[in-house]
């Protein structure tokens, strides 16, 4: 989707005057973090403000007013249960004299997350009582039926949209022949593993789904690891986070770490064994089985075509730290493309062995 550059200091002014004048908000305005989608603030020290400025997701048609709408029924479902942030007010609607929509919501304490193992465990049991929700009382699902969108088939809906984000590239003048047929490989093992689908529906669990677990999504602190960014959550199955969790695209993106073997097993363990259900497990390793690889066939493929469509995100941000870092990150992944497709590849073998 198109986008506008945008002028963050004049961002800041107007929301600081619109703070002040509307909710009589006297502490600092300071810009936090600045993505595709959101320009955070902090106020104060115990809260910040998530602006909407963009978004790239195509379920809200360029429309910055539904992303918060959505986020704001994301908060409002997970009140009470520390897996996210607390909401604290919200703009629904443009004002005259603030362009944009927003959250406020408590500030989390904490680190990104850096995949040690007491992080992993942290994560993990976040997960486990993330997807668990469905069967205590007061998180039904059908409470957000309505609000978020319910994916069905999610290997055939993954592998379409994986072929989408590849396109831009592939269609590229400047695409490099090799990467195209990395690409190509990779979409053609993938389409050969969807008959695996019929394992979700023969063992079904849905919930609610996060779907987005860059290490920049996570505040991990003593007591408990939160997720925020909830854009690009969904209603279906666990396997989702879990396999965008053990991405190796996701997980290159810290610092260019790869997750060693037995720490992507201690996480699995860790999740399974906080969810305290062994008939739950079961069917979760089972969705893991047919379903985990396929965001990090996503993924793989959003990133080639990302490049193509970037620049156009971050067009007169570079004076953002965050806008610098991603397009860093951007020009990295050019280099690391082949051996992250190699990993994904042999977990797509590997999965189509089991």
């Amino acid at each position: 989707m198109p986008t506008q550059s945008i002028d963050l200091s004049q961002l800041q002014q107007q929301l600081t005057s619109h703070l002040q004048q509307n909710r009589s908000l006297t502490d600092p305005v300071q810009l936090f973090a600045h993505g595709e989608a959101n320009v955070i603030f902090r106020l104060g020290d115990r809260q910040i403000v998530r602006v909407a400025v963009n978004t790239p997701n195509q379920r809200f048609k360029g429309d910055i007013r539904r992303v918060t709408r959505f986020e704001k029924s994301i908060l409002e479902y997970l009140n009470g249960t520390e897996i996210g942030h607390q909401l604290i007010a919200a703009q629904l609607e443009r004002s005259n004299d603030f362009s944009y929509t927003y959250l406020i919501t408590g500030y989390l304490p904490g680190n990104l997350l850096n995949y040690s193992r007491v992080h992993l465990q942290k994560c993990a049991e976040t997960l486990a009582r993330l997807h668990s929700l469905p069967s205590q009382k007061g998180y039904e699902i059908d409470r957000l039926k309505n609000a978020v969108p319910m994916i069905q088939e999610p290997l055939t809906l993954f592998y379409q949209e994986a072929k989408q984000y590849a396109q831009p590239y592939l269609d590229s003048a400047d695409a490099d022949p090799e990467i195209v047929a990395m690409i190509e490989a990779v979409l053609k093992k993938a389409e050969q593993n969807l008959w695996r689908e019929e394992w979700l529906r023969e063992s079904p669990h849905l919930c609610l789904v996060h779907s987005d677990h860059t290490y920049e999504n996570w505040v991990v602190n003593d007591r408990q690891a939160r997720l925020i960014d909830w854009e690009w959550a969904e209603l279906g199955s666990p396997a989702g986070d879990l396999g965008h969790f053990l991405s190796p695209v996701t997980i290159v993106r810290c610092q260019n770490y790869r997750l060693p073997t037995a720490d992507r097993a201690f996480f699995l363990q860790c999740y399974y064994d906080a969810l305290e259900n062994q008939d739950l497990a079961n069917r979760i390793a089972r969705h893991f089985a047919a379903f985990g690889v396929y965001p990090a066939v996503r993924s793989l493929c959003w990133t080639a075509g990302y490049w193509i469509t970037a620049n156009r995100w971050y067009a007169g941000s570079e004076e953002s730290f965050s806008a610098k870092e991603r397009m860093r990150r951007l020009e990295q992944s050019r280099q690391q493309f082949p051996e992250l497709w190699q990993e994904v590849m042999q977990w797509l073998e590997e999965s189509g062995a089991d």
